[in-house]
């Protein structure tokens, strides 16, 4: 009997939220070294895929600088070499990536000609599905091809993946709904903490889809192949 090879969850991150945030927290905030790059590899929802499927976590590396062309390019071609490698290793893979992560993601995955070994790819407050912002991307790195995303994005069955889950809570400005065939959308739920969004509520609402509870359970029900809700 042929053991089966570990599963690969690869995790993109985007631009580090917690940094925007420790100013507006000030001293009730932890200190910064918390949060340096690894937030999302660090995240409970990583730790709990990993432990259900018991996969290895890789970070894919870069500035997390929205205005970084060879940095976000690098990173495209960087998944894209590990994304062909565990094709050649027979790894099924977890593309784990939020926020513009998830535009680096899906880069690599469009460039892979229907062929991917990823088997459930999961975005976090995504910027396609929030169109201004993705067309203020385009602007800011011409040379990718994010201007034709602007008008729809190839769903799983054209990027040749089992799944993509999109989550992102509703008055998240950065991130929203994914309108392109087989795209599971969540939605969270998340109250302001006054009459009208603040920054920090901004903030919070941009980082809720790796923290909420409800989607632990929901994307590592997936894993299993059964997905599990509140309740269960």
């Amino acid at each position: 009997m042929v053991a089966q090879a570990t599963p690969l969850i690869l995790v993109v991150e985007g631009v580090n939220p917690y940094r925007m945030l420790l100013p507006l927290l000030g001293a009730v905030a932890q200190p910064a070294a918390e949060w340096e790059d690894g937030y999302l590899e660090r995240a409970p929802l990583t730790a709990a895929i990993a432990r259900q499927t018991g996969g290895e976590v890789r970070r894919i590396a870069w500035s997390g600088v929205p205005t970084d062309q060879t940095g976000l390019r690098a990173a495209v071609d960087l998944l894209k070499a590990e994304l062909a490698a565990a094709q050649g290793q027979g790894r099924a893979v977890w593309l784990l990536s939020h926020s513009l992560g998830s535009v680096i993601a899906y880069l690599a995955l469009a460039d892979g000609g229907g062929r991917s070994p990823v088997q459930t790819f999961v975005s976090l407050a995504s910027p396609f599905g929030r169109p201004p912002i993705l067309q203020w991307l385009a602007q800011a790195h011409p040379g990718l091809p994010l201007a034709a995303s602007s008008g729809g994005v190839l769903g799983p069955a054209g990027l040749g993946i089992g799944r993509w889950i999109n989550v992102y809570t509703a008055w998240d400005p950065l991130g929203g709904p994914i309108r392109s065939e087989g795209v599971e959308n969540h939605a969270l739920g998340l109250q302001p903490g006054g009459p009208l969004p603040t920054p920090t509520d901004l903030i919070l609402a941009h980082t809720l889809p790796f923290r909420d509870a409800d989607l632990f359970r929901l994307v590592v029900g997936q894993a299993a192949g059964r997905p599990q809700r509140s309740g269960e």
